[in-house]
């Protein structure tokens, strides 16, 4: 009984010993960003109230350390809609290149009327947010 205790003590002392060990040997995100979104595709610019329809946005990344993390979808109010695409940047080193990839945005309204998206597509020169605008009519 003595041997089998000093037995689970070493063993649990080995395995919190191991479970320590900092492995950096992976992509560690250095950076969380809103980018710019490069295009959207609305299917339908009119729809009937009640119906869901998919809203894709994508942006563009460097090749080996960027991509897609997230996006951001808000209700500005009743009828206009706020998106922008979040980028994360990792540690490894870049690639020459680039890539698209991008958000789905499930679109279920619950009134009728015109809802305006506004899209991030960065900030202009004096540092204000730019979007461009899609509006979707909504019977």
């Amino acid at each position: 009984m003595k041997k089998a205790l000093i037995l689970s003590m070493i063993s649990l002392s080995f395995a919190s010993l191991i479970s320590c060990n900092d492995n950096d040997d992976y992509p560690q995100i250095q950076e969380v960003f809103a980018t710019k979104i490069d295009s959207v595709k609305i299917p339908m610019d009119t729809m009937t109230l009640g119906v869901t329809q998919e809203i894709k946005v994508y942006s563009t990344f460097t090749r080996g350390c960027e991509g897609i993390y997230s996006y951001d979808y808000n209700y500005t109010s009743d009828f206009i809609r706020t998106v922008a695409n979040f980028a994360f940047k990792t540690n490894e080193a870049c690639l020459d290149g680039t890539y698209v990839d991008g958000s789905r945005i499930n679109f279920q309204p619950v009134k009728t009327g015109t809802y305006t998206f506004k899209f991030y597509t960065g900030k202009d020169t004096a540092g204000t947010n730019t979007y461009y605008e899609k509006n979707v009519v909504v019977e």
